[in-house]
């Protein structure tokens, strides 16, 4: 029950600082971080994945109430929500031993580098190819996913080298 308040506490922050911090930063309108989806990585990995892909809509249900895209961050997080038990499958060498969250510590560096990068690019993918919902402008598109996807992926970073130092 701990662990699940923990969880929870660190998305309601993570939110606060999605809504009041980061939607407000929109740096030449191509950049634009999303750290809430760290919140998907992190949860247990004994879930199952309907339990997982049930959290991943709620939190991008609420990130569509508060930002006004209608289901744009609910199938972002859906999406990566369904992808993580195949990437854990991947990445996490001792499966049947681990329990709890996937941070750096328990898979490794690298191995977390990339799970994050893959989640990262597919949540940015999905947002950036919804909201513009046209190939007219691909490149402008194109560069809005790679320059946030980059940005987004080292502020998740910061804040698990963050977490793990404290």
């Amino acid at each position: 029950m701990i662990d699940w308040l923990k969880y929870i506490g660190l998305f309601l922050l993570l939110l606060f600082l999605q809504v009041l911090l980061l939607d407000n930063l929109h740096w030449l309108g191509l950049v634009h971080p999303f750290i809430y989806l760290w919140a998907i990585l992190l949860m247990p990995i004994e879930l199952p994945r309907w339990a997982q892909m049930f959290i991943g809509a709620a939190i991008g249900m609420v990130m569509d109430l508060f930002t006004h895209a209608p289901g744009i961050h609910m199938a972002g997080c859906v999406m990566i929500a369904y992808l993580r038990p195949l990437l854990v499958a991947r990445y996490v060498q001792d499966i049947e031993r681990m329990k709890g969250a996937i941070t750096l510590q328990s898979i490794g560096p690298a191995n977390y580098m990339q799970m994050l990068a893959v989640l990262v690019v597919v949540h940015h993918l999905i947002i950036f190819l919804l909201e513009a919902f046209t190939f007219s402008h691909f490149g402008y598109t194109l560069l809005q996913i790679i320059l946030s996807s980059l940005f987004s992926y080292a502020l998740i970073l910061m804040l698990e080298y963050l977490r793990k130092n404290t």
